[in-house]
């Protein structure tokens, strides 16, 4: 059986074509931790994770706090390791350390794609398989002033995306005001979302989505802090528009208070935030058991990421919204060389016949890009 002998952690940083401004932080490159392992007989698997602002999520980790525990938790505790097992090498991790999803996000990527490789099938079949190998995405569009963000969104739409996401910062006036002059560019049809990343009371968010409601809004999502699942389960008692939680929902624990307490229609997935790709399937099937829509966000990933993401996406029976297509969307550059997806006009087409993530890494760029490296082997 082959085993883990090596392990490779990069800080990679790549600058974003434009500063992404959110209600929580304005970003000027993508800072994400990249994880390399290597199988005794030379096989290599690639993770990747990441956070977008330095607030989110509120438990606090970032970048720098990712890299630490991976290079002094996780990875001195998968050498010798099989990759065949990755559900008994994750459940060994949280024994290890608990929390710190973000950073085993990288590590469930990297087994997934070590174990693909090693029985020649495709992450997606190793997580069941796909319903479909083509779907639209959606494009969330930075704070800016109103006309400026109808002008983005007409270029969108001109780009081939059939369904965008303002984001909201909490002034009820600015983002009411943003709204109503993309809807009058776009016409009444075009699908809109609003996601003010927590930015609201449940009060203004109520009154904010009200008012929404007379122009046809598709969905709202996390309105209200992620921490107070209450004020959100208030807020979907008292409109009628569709509301997705997503910073409500990083764990297990979290989606059960979501269902008990009625708060959300849909919850939006991101493998980064709850530990990978295994972690993420097991929270979409219990929501789907209690009647809840799936959407799929993603932390804005690199190639490496954004593979995984498409593999865990394309096997979503009832997918709601895709959240992200690819890396050139955002970013001035990219550390894959070959991938198992296009996208095209706002559409993803996903290729399964490459074995684990399907895509082929540039490790020259890893470390160019990189402002961080540790390594581990097996003595």
């Amino acid at each position: 059986m082959r085993k883990i002998i090596k392990s490779d952690i990069f800080l990679v940083e790549i600058p974003y074509k434009q500063p992404y401004k959110t209600s929580t932080n304005i970003t000027p490159k993508g800072r994400h931790i990249v994880l390399r392992l290597e199988l005794d007989d030379g096989t290599i698997g690639w993770g990747e994770t990441g956070i977008i602002s330095r607030r989110y999520p509120s438990q606090g980790d970032t970048p720098e706090t990712i890299f630490c525990v991976l290079k002094h938790y996780l990875c001195p505790s998968l050498m010798g390791r099989s990759p065949l097992q990755p559900e008994i090498v994750m459940a060994d991790l949280e024994r290890i350390i608990c929390g710190h999803y973000f950073a085993k996000c990288a590590v469930d990527h990297a087994l997934l794609d070590l174990q693909g490789k090693l029985l020649n099938t495709s992450v997606s079949n190793l997580l069941g398989g796909i319903y479909r190998s083509q779907y639209d995405v959606s494009r969330s569009l930075p704070l800016a002033s109103p006309k400026d963000v109808a002008i983005r969104a007409l270029e969108l739409r001109d780009e081939g995306y059939k369904r965008l996401t303002l984001k909201g910062g909490g002034d009820i006036d600015h983002d009411y005001a943003s709204f109503c002059e993309v809807r009058k560019h776009l016409g009444d049809a075009f699908e809109l979302e609003l996601d003010p990343n927590g930015a609201y009371n449940a009060l203004t968010a109520v009154t904010l989505i009200k008012k929404l409601e007379e122009h046809n809004i598709f969905a709202v999502e996390q309105p209200t802090p992620g921490n107070d699942i209450r004020a959100l389960s208030e807020v979907r008692s008292r409109v009628s528009v569709s509301i997705i939680a997503d910073e409500s929902v990083f764990t297990a624990r979290d989606l059960r208070d979501v269902i008990n307490l009625n708060a959300a229609d849909t919850i939006c997935l991101k493998p980064f935030k709850s530990g990978g790709l295994l972690a993420s399937r097991k929270l979409q099937v219990t929501a789907e058991c209690f009647g809840l829509k799936i959407s799929t966000g993603s932390m804005h990933p690199f190639g490496i990421g954004t593979a995984a993401l498409h593999h865990f996406a394309a096997g979503i029976s009832d997918l709601m919204t895709a959240g992200y297509g690819c890396p050139q969307e955002r970013f001035v550059d990219d550390i894959v060389d070959e991938t198992c997806y296009t996208f095209h006009e706002g559409t993803v087409s996903l290729s399964i016949d490459r074995p684990g993530l399907g895509i082929v890494v540039n490790e020259n760029k890893i470390k160019e890009y990189s402002s961080d490296h540790a390594f581990l082997t097996k003595v």
